[in-house]
């Protein structure tokens, strides 16, 4: 999908991508490169994002690496300036950092439920807010597409304090939508089901609890990041204008049950 833009005649489109160096933060750096975008990389540091030199779907692209802590605002405001001053403009945000954690409610530790919240939730507000502040003071188009998950809308065991993030991201994208529908910024999501990530292979080692999780699945298999970033891709193109305030499922029909 060819990515078009209003940043001007012979200029590229510029996606800025949170959690970029591995699992689906880089499927979708990648994906969104081979579809005509330059790059802004975000992540903790500058190091580990080398995990995307040498590809081969940024050979002809810009790439900018930034670093960033979601959980702290004047790390955000910092990306941001960065960002622009290095690229001159950010015509797609993608909202991918995040952090997972199993505890069952009564064993949850106040520390992680903030981590948590910050990450997942409380960073991608004002990363959004940041870099909409920048659209709007010079009205210009926008586009936000938040990572959310089927744990926005379902119930599950131990994953209460990142359902309840991800659920409050869902919400945040619906907010979002209206209040900047007449400014010509989207606001949408991506709901992905049990990815099989790096990380999550190392969760889903257990024969047992890999079966029963796929039991769950109507297709019968996880989906992939290039699932995901397949569905990042579609947001992210301007043809999709009227399309905001939504959250797309890629989840093998699980939400569907």
């Amino acid at each position: 999908m060819a990515a078009a833009t209003k940043a001007g005649a012979g200029k590229r489109p510029v996606a800025m991508i949170t959690g970029a160096h591995v699992g689906l933060g880089k499927a979708m750096t990648l994906r969104l490169a081979r579809d005509g975008f330059d790059i802004i990389a975000a992540d903790l540091s500058t190091e580990i994002l080398s995990s995307l030199d040498g590809a081969a779907e940024l050979k002809d692209r810009k790439l900018c690496k930034i670093a960033v802590d979601v959980r702290n605002h004047d790390s955000i405001k910092k990306a941001v300036a960065t960002a622009l001053k290095e690229m001159g403009q950010i015509d797609v945000l993608v909202n991918n950092a995040g952090r997972q954690l199993r505890a069952f409610v009564v064993d949850t530790k106040w520390e992680d439920y903030d981590d948590v919240m910050n990450i997942n939730l409380k960073g991608a507000y004002f990363l959004s807010a940041e870099v909409a502040r920048h659209w709007l003071a010079n009205k210009l188009p926008g586009n936000i597409v938040n990572i959310c998950s089927t744990h926005s809308f379902t119930g599950v065991p131990e994953g209460s304090v990142y359902g309840i993030s991800k659920g409050g991201l869902a919400q945040m994208t619906r907010m979002m939508a209206i209040e900047w529908a007449t400014d010509n910024i989207r606001v949408n999501g991506v709901a992905p089901a049990t990815v099989l990530t790096p990380s999550r292979e190392i969760l889903l080692s257990d024969p047992q609890r890999r079966q029963k999780m796929l039991e769950r699945l109507p297709q019968k298999r996880f989906p992939t990041p290039e699932d995901i970033a397949g569905a990042v891709s579609y947001l992210a193109n301007p043809e999709t204008l009227a399309v905001t305030g939504h959250i797309l499922p890629v989840d093998a029909g699980l939400l569907a049950v």
